[in-house]
């Protein structure tokens, strides 16, 4: 083989290793596009379900919280309603003591008994609902619990105490329900 052809075969050698590496790159190039288009794609899909997802979430965290506004509200607007329900009763027997002191002989006698067994009664139903009446007279003034409506100067009586009471304090549970009107000594 002369020169020229030996150059010309080692020119189409070279071409075809480079057309082969050319190809073998290109295939390896290929594939990492095939693979990065899979990944993409797979990213999308991914991304897709997760917006979904929060769409779901923040739809069931804004029915949550319009369920929860809406609850409240309720609570608030009938928050009373035991209360209520409690005290009826005691409606209905002051109405039987009208209707029976009106018709009766010994009306003074049987209004005075009616009256106490109510008055019992919804001592009762205070005391169901823990509200307690406050023990005022004969004890050291308290501006937590008392509201003083006088002070008087009386003998034998040290200052700062409750010596006598206009209107019952009561509590309720731990909270003062309503202070107590009270004189108080000098």
């Amino acid at each position: 083989m002369s020169k020229l052809e030996k150059n010309k075969a080692e020119v189409d050698s070279t071409k075809t290793a480079a057309d082969k590496a050319k190809t073998s790159r290109k295939s390896v190039e290929s594939k990492e596009l095939k693979e990065l288009k899979k990944k993409l794609a797979e990213s999308k899909k991914q991304v897709r379900e997760l917006n979904e997802k929060y769409l779901r979430l923040a739809a069931d965290y804004d029915n949550y919280r319009k369920r929860t506004q809406k609850e409240l509200g309720n609570i608030i607007e009938y928050a009373g309603e035991r209360v209520l329900r409690n005290i009826l009763p005691i409606l209905d027997d002051l109405e039987r003591a009208i209707s029976n002191h009106e018709s009766g002989e010994d009306s003074d006698q049987t209004l005075q008994q009616g009256l106490g067994m109510i008055y019992k009664k919804f001592m009762k139903t205070l005391n169901d609902m823990n509200v307690q009446p406050m023990k005022s007279q004969n004890q050291p003034f308290d501006p937590d619990l008392h509201d003083a409506v006088m002070a008087k100067e009386i003998e034998g009586v040290e200052p700062d105490m409750v010596v006598e009471e206009f209107e019952k304090g009561y509590m309720f549970k731990d909270h003062v329900l309503r202070h107590a009107k009270v004189v108080v000594s000098k």
